[in-house]
């Protein structure tokens, strides 16, 4: 089974050995592909997203949302993304076809030079649906919980107060 795929489906407590993790660690292990730009291929998000998904809350295919993720890639090339502990929650319909994911997310992320960027929480809601066989994300969402824009001063990371 692909890395990738199996991430998702332990997300969703459905996958063997790797459902053994806790969810605080499955969710990490997803957004670790997204920290990671080498492993943010058309392939992957072929694999992750559902046919149509609605992507923080706009109508999109899976190519549209790649370049959706190219793009942000591109302005911040170094990012960092935690899973808050204890924050993941988890309803799947009972005939397993569909399951809602929610989770508090930590995130940091800088420019090209690292001299400039932002750190924060969000909350993120994954919304799966079984779609050829597995679990694929139909709906992603969040919404901002805390930001504060960070700078380089002296080669000490210095951050605004939180809004």
């Amino acid at each position: 089974m692909n890395r990738t795929l199996a991430i998702l489906l332990c997300l969703a407590g459905s996958a063997g050995t790797a459902a053994a993790a806790g969810p605080d660690e499955r969710m990490d292990s997803y957004f670790s592909i997204w920290a990671d730009n080498a492993r943010v291929t058309p392939e992957a998000v072929d694999r992750l997203y559902a046919r149509r998904v609605v992507y923080y809350g706009k109508p999109m295919t899976p190519s549209q949302v790649y370049r959706d993720k190219l793009n942000y890639i591109r302005r911040w090339p170094n990012r960092r993304y935690s899973v808050v502990p204890g924050s993941v929650g988890k309803t799947c319909a009972p005939d397993q076809r569909s399951c809602r994911i929610t989770a508090i997310l930590s995130w940091e992320k800088a420019d090209t030079s690292g001299r400039q960027g932002s750190k924060g929480g969000n909350t993120i809601t994954l919304t799966l649906v079984r779609q050829d066989g597995t679990l694929k994300i139909a709906r992603e969402s969040g919404t901002p919980v805390a930001s504060s824009a960070c700078r380089d001063a002296g080669g000490r990371w210095r951050c605004s107060e939180y809004k």
